[in-house]
């Protein structure tokens, strides 16, 4: 296979079939998705236009190459890794082709996400019926390959519904366009020598000859994503979603006119095996108006699915189920405990009923209709507390640390409706026959249950458990006439058990139809209907060892530092296209820069105990260098990712073990140091301005020291900040400022003591400069905590009791006492208090201190009276990704809107997620193109769309990039108050 797929790529630089990747990283990074399971591919190809995938097929099938279609990686069965060439549709082919409002439909290239595109159909009021979770970033080309749907199936059926017409490529090359042909038409098609002509006969024979037995044996639920869709062939199914004919598709089910046939139907569902997309034509739906929710308890799961049967004739247009266990899950966490005032008292299980309607007076009717005991959330800030229940219990339940883990591997079963209170019993006895326990959550109104058992594969008996269960759950399923996979496909872990869902006649009819679409078996190989164990190539199993170094900060949360790296479950949740995670994925799309991608690799180099551990070990830590060398420590991921993956702290911690062994970049101790630098040239300030800002200063600085030169150094300043600090025994706040601040803006410490002494405030600021971000960053964790242990003592020394908030300005250093001083200084005492007494100015000013008067109320009569005022504010990485304070007031970026709202002004947040110089990052001259590219992914537009709107950040790097991203001067919040103040 080596000398092929040598033959290949060379073949492939010759005809220019674009990028294709052959090296362990990639491979490495290519190896898993959202299952339990890891597959190295052959290679990876990212074809930059159609021509070019057909090249890449037709060049493949010559070599007989196995290739395997891929999107985002979100599969939770393993549909999208294994040997073969990987072909990466999500860098290029992702564009919408066409969109036709009149007729209802749209033209889209496989690897479009559908969030993506539902915002541009909804500037026609339509939208993509099938919802999965995994929206903001699930591509059409992988919901294709699985037949996805999600909350709302009732009403909108599953991607095979919604389809209407494909453009593939065949397993020999081939190109053939499908959609629903008259009878006398697919007969005409399927004379011929061609792979398309026997494609079409040998579905014309299925139709003809294996009606029969698909009407008698097929599953009885129509939620099904198991198989081949041989019933869209007939067309027939045993059953439709409840709401079909109400969204506009038409009565029948399957929507195929009679006497007619679709073959793209038929290969919705096939995960890759039978056919590559090139382009997909599918239906749109009508956008909802209105919405509103109700929530009902119950006393048992059992007794909620019980309930879904009778809701439907009530025609909700969701039925979700949330158990007892999420609820404590999001109670455990005081900021989540405050909102969930919807769940009274503490049922074991809540129903979410939706319902939707062109009016709201039409919603709320028939929400009126479920009955008194009924909580209502009628607005949309209402719904989505009731919606974050579910988000924020399954994250914490994902994120749990060990190695006995929640695993998806027979998450998904679905049963007629009806039946789906006795299956959740029969379930729950299969677990508890096994010694284990799932928490049961469920699409309730369509049957489908999903259960991540808790079991740890590192152990043979996690693999007879996991083997154990699968068996029992589908024989009570098949009882039932459910299907094993009811969205989440077969792929590795489902593919063995197709022959306990479906009759050995209908097997081979599957068996069939996969020999003629693909008789040399060369796409996506191993999956069904030539399945591998499900016990086979597991991410962790029983041979799986780990060896990482020893750290420096305290991952005991986390269970080691092994536990914090294998905690990414590769859901992909860092490859979307907005938020703050992950902004180098954001920018390049390049799997190596998403947090799963950096996880992947540092899993990769702490692995032990394969053949050729030592040398993949070496190679992998050099690929984790390189990608955690972009990743900006953002903190995203550790707000954002459902696991709660902290991959800033790895990048430190991993910094500081890399180089150990390797020689640093003299530009890392500038950085870091910078504060005791900075003070040892102040005296010579205006000799190291002519240097730094002078052309050959600059060449020089690039040269020697790898700062970029199209960058402009800040302005080091002769002058101390000239602060009215009173006495530590005077003050009721302490004031921690930065060396930044100190070297370049003095005047906002001076800011700072304005704002809190109008706000009826007596600061201290301390001794000490800033929380020693720099060393943190660069990972020099000894020398970071000796500083912290300053810091602290500093604070000790001021407060002995401990009782007095400490307070900053600069976001990255105020926030590290809340975050990285618990894990550098675990041992200390008292760490977990200062965290929760630590503030921006602006939180702190939304709060009632236990003594005086409110400083909100004091500082808004000291303001000069002045209209408001039009703010456009762009908040620091580290506001936007802090979680909600214990007592519900705001935090983060809000707390400073919120504040400036409160003092006359009339802000706008942008929609941004990075600005993109992270601290030093924009500065290095090899990142200075990355870090503008980041700016311009929505920060730089924004700003230029101001129109005559002050522009504020809190953060000094924010505020840096863009003066040197836009050329405007963006003042600090404390600035714009401290300008209202008299002097």
């Amino acid at each position: 296979m080596a000398q092929q797929l040598a033959q290949f790529a060379a073949q492939a630089r010759q005809q220019d079939l674009g990028d294709i990747r052959l090296d362990a990283a990639t491979r490495q990074l290519y190896s898993t998705d959202a299952s339990i399971y890891q597959l190295r591919p052959l290679g990876v190809a990212f074809p930059r236009h159609e021509d070019e995938l057909s090249g890449l097929l037709e060049l493949a099938a010559r070599e007989g190459l196995p290739v395997l279609p891929r999107g985002s990686g979100t599969s939770l069965a393993g549909q999208s890794i294994g040997p073969a060439l990987v072909i990466d549709f999500t860098r290029h082919l992702n564009q919408v082709l066409e969109i036709e409002p009149d007729a209802r439909r749209a033209w889209v290239q496989p690897g479009l996400v559908l969030n993506t595109f539902n915002r541009q159909t909804a500037r026609h009021g339509l939208m993509f019926g099938p919802d999965p979770a995994s929206a903001d970033r699930a591509t059409f080309g992988g919901m294709l390959g699985n037949n996805s749907t999600g909350a709302h199936s009732i009403s909108y059926g599953m991607t095979a519904d919604n389809v209407l017409a494909l453009d593939v490529l065949l397993s020999d090359g081939s190109q053939a366009g499908l959609k629903s042909l008259p009878l006398k038409q697919a007969v005409q098609r399927a004379a011929g020598d061609t792979l398309e002509a026997q494609l079409y006969r040998q579905a014309l024979r299925i139709r003809e000859e294996g009606a029969e037995a698909i009407r008698r044996d097929w599953p009885r639920t129509w939620r099904r994503a198991s198989g081949y869709s041989l019933n869209y062939l007939l067309p027939w199914s045993p059953s439709q979603p409840p709401l079909w004919t109400r969204t506009g598709a038409g009565e029948a089910y399957p929507p195929i006119p009679a006497g007619q046939i679709n073959l793209a139907p038929l290969l919705v569902g096939s995960e890759g095996t039978l056919a590559v997309f090139k382009r997909i034509q599918v239906r749109l739906v009508p956008k909802p108006v209105f919405t509103v929710l109700g929530v009902v308890s119950y006393p048992g799961i059992a007794e909620a699915c019980d309930a879904a049967p009778g809701l439907l004739a009530l025609e909700p247009s969701a039925i979700e189920l949330i158990p007892q266990a999420m609820i404590r899950l999001a109670r455990s966490v005081p900021a989540y405990a405050k909102r969930l005032d919807f769940v009274k008292g503490d049922p074991e299980a809540i129903l979410i009923i939706e319902f939707s309607g062109d009016t709201l007076a039409e919603a709320q009717a028939k929400l009126a209709r479920l009955g008194p005991e009924t909580v209502h959330a009628i607005s949309p800030e209402q719904q989505d507390q009731v919606w974050s229940v579910r988000k924020v219990g399954l994250g914490l339940l994902m994120s749990r640390p060990g190695d006995a883990k929640p695993l998806p591997f027979i998450e998904d079963v679905a049963v007629p409706v009806e039946h789906l209170g006795q299956f959740v019993r029969e379930f729950r006895a299969v677990l508890e026959a096994n010694g284990t326990s799932g928490d049961f959550y469920a699409h309730a109104s369509a049957g489908c249950l999903h259960v991540r058992p808790l079991i740890n594969l590192k152990t043979l008996r996690g693999l007879e458990q996991m083997r154990a269960i699968t068996q029992g759950v589908m024989a009570a399923a098949k009882r039932y006439g459910g299907a094993m996979s009811g969205e989440h496909g077969d792929g590795l872990s489902h593919g063995e058990w197709l022959k306990d869902t479906f009759e050995p006649q209908i097997i081979r009819l599957f068996d069939d139809l996969k020999r003629t679409a693909d008789p040399q078996g060369r796409l996506n190989p191993g999956k069904a209907p030539d399945p591998q164990p499900m016990h086979e190539n597991l991410r962790f199993g029983p041979d799986y060892q780990a060896d990482p170094w020893l750290p420096v900060l305290d991952f005991g949360v986390q269970g080691g530092l092994g536990g914090a790296i294998e905690m990414c479950n590769g859901a992909g949740v860092c490859r979307k296209d907005g938020g703050v995670m992950c902004p180098s994925f954001q920018a390049t799309r390049e799997e190596m820069h998403s947090t799963r991608g950096r996880g992947n690799l540092l899993r990769a180099m702490i692995s032990t105990g394969l053949p050729d551990a030592a040398d993949a070990q070496r190679a992998a830590q050099q690929a984790a260098h390189a990608a955690l060398d972009l990743c900006l420590e953002c903190k995203g991921c550790k707000a954002e990712c459902p696991s709660g993956v902290d991959m800033a702290k790895l990048k430190y911690d991993f910094l500081h073990n890399y180089y150990q062994t390797h020689r640093r970049p003299l530009r890392d101790y500038l950085f870091a140091y910078i504060g005791e630098l900075g003070r040892l040239a102040r005296p010579f300030a205006p000799l190291v301005n002519l240097l730094t800002h002078s052309a050959p200063g600059k060449f020089l600085a690039e040269r020697l020291l790898g700062l970029a030169a199209r960058r402009s150094l800040p302005v080091f300043t002769w002058r101390r900040a000239e602060v009215a600090s009173l006495s530590a025994a005077e003050a009721d706040v302490l004031v921690l400022s930065d060396p930044f601040s100190d070297l370049f803006y003095p005047e906002l410490a001076a800011a700072a003591a304005k704002v809190l002494r109008a706000a009826g405030l007596r600061p201290h600021l301390l001794p000490v400069s800033g929380a020693g971000r720099p060393l943190i960053s660069k990972g020099f964790l000894p020398q970071a905590r000796r500083h912290a242990q300053k810091v602290v003592a500093a604070l000790r020394k001021a407060d002995p009791a401990g009782r007095l908030p400490v307070l900053g300005f600069e976001p990255s250093e105020i926030y590290a006492l809340r975050d990285e001083y618990l894990d550098l200084l675990p041992a200390e005492q008292g760490m977990a208090a200062l965290a929760k007494r630590t503030f921006m100015f602006d939180e702190f000013l939304l709060r009632q201190p236990d003594y005086g008067p409110a400083p909100l109320e004091t500082l808004r009569t000291a303001l000069a009276p002045e209209d408001a005022a039009p703010v456009l504010l762009h908040g620091h990485c580290y506001q936007k990704s802090q979680p909600p304070a214990d007592d519900g007031l705001p935090t983060g970026q809000a707390a400073t809107a919120v504040l400036l709202n409160a003092l006359g002004y009339s802000v706008e947040l942008i929609n941004s997620g990075c600005c993109g110089m992270a601290g030093s990052f924009g500065y290095e001259a090899e990142h200075y193109e990355l870090s503008m590219q980041i700016g311009e992914l929505a920060l730089f537009p924004a700003v230029r769309a101001a129109d005559g709107r002050q522009v504020a950040a809190s953060g000094l790097s924010c505020r840096a990039q863009i003066a040197g991203g836009v050329g405007v001067q963006a003042p600090h919040p404390l600035e714009l108050i401290a300008a209202r103040l008299a002097d």
